[in-house]
């Protein structure tokens, strides 16, 4: 986040590809796509093909908190790259998995961030 551009991708995306804990599968490449969204001449698009395998794995592995924290970024993404109604979208969907899980703070703190997605 303080934007440090000396980061061994390669080794986290080591770590991503090699763990065999279903538990962690997405949440380690959600967060790979969240450094790539913040590493200065970084391509966006790989922040999102990581963001979309953390998105897949989570699904699979049925862990829907993690899945509403997946769609959060994912609605980040397309806020940044400028468009609203994906990002609207994306985080329309994370609200309603909050909601789900029962995660009142996160429901709370999604809505404010939907509400400054113009």
């Amino acid at each position: 986040m303080n934007k440090e551009k000396n980061i061994d991708l390669e080794l986290l995306y080591g770590y991503a590809h090699e763990t065999k804990y279903r538990q962690i599968q997405g949440w380690l490449r959600r967060y790979i796509g969240q450094i790539l969204l913040n590493v200065p001449d970084q391509n966006i698009s790989e922040g999102k093909g990581w963001i979309e395998e953390a998105i897949d794995a989570d699904k699979k592995n049925v862990m829907m908190f993690q899945l509403g924290q997946d769609c959060a970024l994912y609605a980040e993404l397309f806020k940044r790259k400028g468009d609203q109604s994906k990002a609207k979208e994306n985080m329309n969907k994370a609200i309603d998995i909050y909601k789900e899980c029962g995660a009142d703070g996160w429901v709370e703190k999604a809505e404010n961030e939907l509400a400054l997605i113009s």
